[in-house]
């Protein structure tokens, strides 16, 4: 390792950065009071923060909270996919919270007049008398993941081969004004969905970059790799582990000690990075408490299993098209664990925890039939999918059904139940095309993420009921209505594991 003296005459340069907040407010006043003491302790270091994107989330009610809280104090901002959903949206919070110059992209393409053309491709911030360069990276994958509708139908995202293209003109362009420090703010993930292209490490190819700031896997990244001109790169993302689930709303954030050289290239062992994770300090949550559960609830991950909230939210969303239907009641209800944000840490929820939790609006809930087949062929893909690089879309959560996972991730015992949990229907004594009646939402019947069968004709579909309301709304009414809500305790998704003597 190499001991640098008081005579070193390089840069340093502190970095705090966040990504994938998705307008969650539950932990934002704490961030910014760390934030801005860890400031005052560094007042002789050059210090930055910065967002490697997804800060907004679709029609959220917190959206302009986290625009006038964190927006003016973080420097550069990646466009994620979430924070295009509302299309022009993003446009007019830049213009009403003065954060032009903030959000940056050099991939976003468009096949109409929009104000989102101001967004510039890259940015540069003096301080404390040294120049540094921001590029900002799209997903690639948004033109398949996001709800494409008429507020984003006019945005798409370049390709990989032609994203690189712009961002080595874009340092090209750095470089010829003698800034050598440069960051990329990428909001692609780790890997393409087949698994087959590492982004981080493809860009970081590109030479010039020396810290790429990820995010949109959710994942957390702190890793290396080296530049086409043998330069090292410095790739770092908040996100879960194998041993947390969320990793995501700022519940972790982290910090990065750099050193450069004279010639701005990072000096690796002296660099750090450091995961820092917030959490709440005991105080009550501001808000309204409009539901009291007995108890927070457990911890788990609706990815891979059984989950409590998970259950609560399918349960809000059956509960709610079976009081306002026009026709016969559902018999189950699907939610892809995408859709959970969050959890009830506190048994004192208030509205702010269920936007939370589910932050999602513009999805509306829909009733619709699926074949005794297209449901076992759902939940056999769903569990399939969690042996995958990356698991999408997860293992499918219910209300008014149980089902097992076995170990080789086929499904069997798939039952729908009555409400006080006895089996009504046994699915694996039924025809494959004996029909249910299914509660889920539009987004789902996109055929989003390999689910095929869910898939409907929204337009010609004479067969679908819809609902002018969102999971989010369901599960508001669910819980502040005078309806006993279901029991969420008892497992719905059984996992049988292999014995430890045959691993």
């Amino acid at each position: 390792m190499k001991i640098y003296n008081m005579a070193f005459t390089g840069t340093k340069i502190n970095t705090l950065y966040y990504n994938d907040l998705h307008s969650s407010i539950k932990y934002v006043d704490t961030f910014l009071e760390e934030k801005d003491e860890f400031y005052r302790q560094n007042q002789d270091t050059l210090n930055l923060t910065l967002c490697g994107g997804d800060m907004f989330l679709d029609e959220n009610s917190n959206n302009e909270i986290v625009a006038q809280k964190l927006g003016p104090q973080t420097d550069a901002i990646s466009v994620g996919n979430h924070d295009l959903e509302q299309g022009e949206f993003l446009a007019t919070i830049i213009d009403k919270y003065n954060l032009k110059n903030k959000f940056i992209s050099t991939n976003l393409k468009y096949t109409k007049p929009t104000q989102l053309r101001e967004i510039p491709r890259s940015k540069v911030i003096e301080k404390r008398g040294e120049k540094i360069g921001f590029i900002g990276v799209s997903p690639f994958d948004f033109n398949h993941i996001t709800f494409m509708n008429n507020l984003t139908d006019f945005i798409r995202v370049r390709p990989l081969d032609e994203t690189i293209k712009i961002i080595k003109e874009e340092v090209k362009k750095l470089e010829a004004n003698n800034i050598n420090k440069i960051f990329l703010l990428a909001h692609t993930g780790n890997q393409s969905k087949s698994g087959e292209i590492d982004y981080y490490k493809e860009l970081a190819k590109i030479g010039g970059i020396d810290v790429i700031i990820g995010g949109h896997d959710h994942n957390e990244t702190d890793r290396w790799e080296v530049s086409d001109r043998g330069e090292p790169v410095k790739i770092v993302a908040t996100g879960k582990t194998p041993t947390k689930h969320f990793g995501e709303n700022l519940d972790v954030y982290g910090i990065l000690n750099l050193e450069f050289d004279d010639n701005g290239v990072l000096i690796k062992d002296n660099c750090k990075n450091t995961f820092k994770t917030l959490s709440n300090d005991g105080t009550p949550q501001t808000g309204e408490t409009i539901f009291t559960l007995d108890r927070a609830l457990t911890k788990s991950n609706p990815l891979f299993e059984h989950s409590e909230i998970a259950n609560i939210i399918a349960d809000s969303s059956l509960w709610y098209v079976n009081t306002y239907t026009e026709g016969e009641p559902a018999d189950l209800a699907f939610v892809n664990p995408g859709t959970i944000r969050d959890n009830f840490d506190d048994p004192y929820i208030t509205k702010a925890d269920i936007n939370s939790v589910v932050p999602f609006t513009t999805s509306t809930l829909i009733k619709t039939t699926l074949t005794r087949k297209q449901i076992i062929d759902t939940l056999n893909w769903c569990a399939l999918s969690t042996s995958l690089g990356k698991v999408t879309p997860g293992i499918m959560q219910v209300a008014g059904l149980e089902y097992t996972v076995n170990p080789d991730l086929k499904v069997t015992s798939v039952h729908i139940l009555n409400p006080d949990g006895t089996i009504k229907v046994d699915l694996t004594k039924c025809d494959d095309d004996e029909e249910f009646t299914v509660v889920y939402d539009v987004f789902l019947a996109t055929g989003v993420a390999g689910l095929t069968e869910m898939k409907k004709d929204l337009e010609n579909d004479n067969n679908i009921e819809y609902f002018e309301a969102s999971r989010q709304d369901a599960l508001y009414e669910y819980l502040t209505s005078s309806y006993k809500i279901q029991d969420y305790k008892t497992t719905r998704i059984h996992k049988i594991e292999v014995p430890a003597e045959c691993l």
